[in-house]
């Protein structure tokens, strides 16, 4: 099995309290589910302060109509535990060199 794919911002670990040790703990075991779940087709989401487990294909279970308000992907499991966040996933740099999110 290939390596997880995941990085640890240790400065930006430290500048937050917060020991880089743990972090990597808890992302190597968020990347081991997130790759789980791809292995049988789901996909992990988060927005709106819960997490949900979507099916992937769309084709796999279609909704019966496609121009509908409730067409998206079927969830298969919601997650209120914990904190999550949705959006593009994006970040940069800021003027002292630390990683920010959108």
């Amino acid at each position: 099995m290939s390596r997880l794919s995941y990085t640890v911002h240790e400065r930006e670990c430290e500048a937050a309290g917060i020991d880089p040790a743990h972090v990597r703990r808890l992302t190597s075991r968020l990347a081991r589910l997130a790759r789980e779940a791809d292995q049988i087709g789901l996909t992990i989401f988060g927005g709106s302060g819960t997490g949900t487990l979507r099916l992937k294909d769309d084709d796999i279970c279609p909704a019966p109509d496609s121009n509908a308000t409730h067409a998206g992907r079927l969830v298969l499991a919601d997650i209120s535990e914990g904190s999550w966040d949705g959006g593009d996933g994006g970040f940069v740099e800021d003027e002292n060199g630390l990683n920010r999110g959108e």
